[in-house]
């Protein structure tokens, strides 16, 4: 890729702070390192309602809109910058499988000539029927059909993208993930391991506070364990539409003291790395989440759902954490009360974890998808 230099645009819909967007954003970062002149669109500039993503300061960032106001309002400057910007790539990369960013950056590619490719980090059709406004779908899955290739960022998520019709030889994967070694320092750099302070055994889960996560369902998996007489607690780092219901859900399961919501933080991996084990809840995810893969880097026993797509790529099929079926809390409680009781058999699989964590070191995805790019400029 430094060989070409090409400019690649890429595209999302705005700063709200998710794992897709960090592994959007780091990977131009990467390509700018291999030689590409990187511009970051966002279309636009959207009043804070959660945890938003600070720019990062090395990329080119460029506003579709850079005002607050209503996307209706946003929306033709926003369609004329899109196109000012793709006029000037060599190819134009969407961050995400469903939004705006995907559609008026696939317009603007296409009125340019421009190759477009679109990153896809979850399950389509979840991802569509959570996101994407019914009277959007058909659009949404046309354009899906006649992207110049899509990336997805787990073996899972293929099949979902060829039953939309787009061939299969477009369709690549590349197993994003994380920054390993930059994971691990931040745990001194935020003040080391933090660990219970009441000396129960500390199960950890963390993400966005939506449907998705299944933390209702692991409230309801946690409230079993506690009346089994485990002496447990449950920490769920995030924050989210679902915050106030998981509240009133663990006070109204009478879980008290033992759960405890302590919003979004700046000290995730002190937290990770001082839990006595990891939970992943989800219902549905793209590559398994990043905040799994930054468990596994700390060496954390981790219990997951076995949820379409990528916890069991991830965990090897069970052999580096335990696999439950997902929505089941009887299943997720079995497995937290399990290692409560015995905790030796998941340290065990966790003892493979940090090897594991290296498989999906975020710099070879980054080299892999720019093949992908340098192979469409080559046609």
């Amino acid at each position: 890729m430094a060989a070409l230099g090409p400019r690649v645009l890429l595209v999302e819909g705005a700063l709200r702070d998710n794992g897709g967007l960090r592994v959007s954003v780091d990977l131009a970062r990467r390509w700018q390192d291999l030689g590409a002149r990187v511009r970051f669109l966002v279309l636009e500039n959207v009043a804070p309602d959660g945890p938003m993503l600070r720019p990062d300061p090395a990329l080119d960032l460029r506003w579709g809109s850079a005002r607050v106001r209503r996307f209706r309002s946003a929306a033709p400057r926003a369609v004329l910058n899109t196109l000012r910007q793709v006029r000037r790539a060599d190819v134009v990369v969407s961050g995400s499988e469903v939004g705006h960013g995907l559609l008026i950056g696939w317009a603007a590619a296409r009125l340019t000539g421009t190759p477009f490719v679109v990153l896809v980090q979850s399950s389509l059709p979840r991802a569509v029927a959570a996101w994407t406004p019914a009277r959007l779908r058909p659009l949404l899955s046309a354009v899906h059909r006649r992207v110049d290739a899509a990336v997805c960022v787990s073996p899972g998520l293929v099949d979902d993208v060829v039953e939309v019709g787009l061939p299969a030889q477009r369709v690549h994967v590349a197993d994003v993930g994380i920054d390993v070694a930059a994971t691990l320092r931040a745990v001194e750099a935020q003040g080391g391991p933090r660990r219970s302070a009441s000396g129960r055994t500390r199960f950890l889960a963390a993400g966005r506070l939506a449907e998705q996560k299944g933390f209702d369902v692991l409230l309801a998996a946690f409230a079993r364990v506690v009346a089994a007489g485990a002496d447990v607690e449950l920490e769920i780092v995030g924050a989210g539409e679902l915050g106030g219901a998981l509240r009133r859900q663990a006070e109204g399961l009478g879980l008290g003291e033992r759960v405890e919501f302590p919003g979004h933080v700046d000290d995730l991996q002190a937290r990770l790395a001082g839990a006595d084990a990891f939970v992943l809840s989800s219902r549905y995810e793209g590559n398994g989440s990043l905040v799994l893969l930054e468990a596994l880097a700390h060496g954390r026993p981790v219990i997951a759902t076995d949820c379409p797509t990528g916890p069991h790529h991830v965990l090897r099929g069970g052999a580096v954490g335990d696999l439950v079926p997902a929505e089941d809390p009887d299943a997720l409680a079995e497995a937290m009360l399990a290692f409560a009781r015995d905790p030796g058999p998941l340290r065990a699989k966790a003892a493979g974890a940090p090897a594991r964590a290296w498989d999906f070191d975020q710099g070879a995805a980054a080299v892999e998808v720019a093949q992908v790019l340098a192979g469409l400029l080559r046609r």
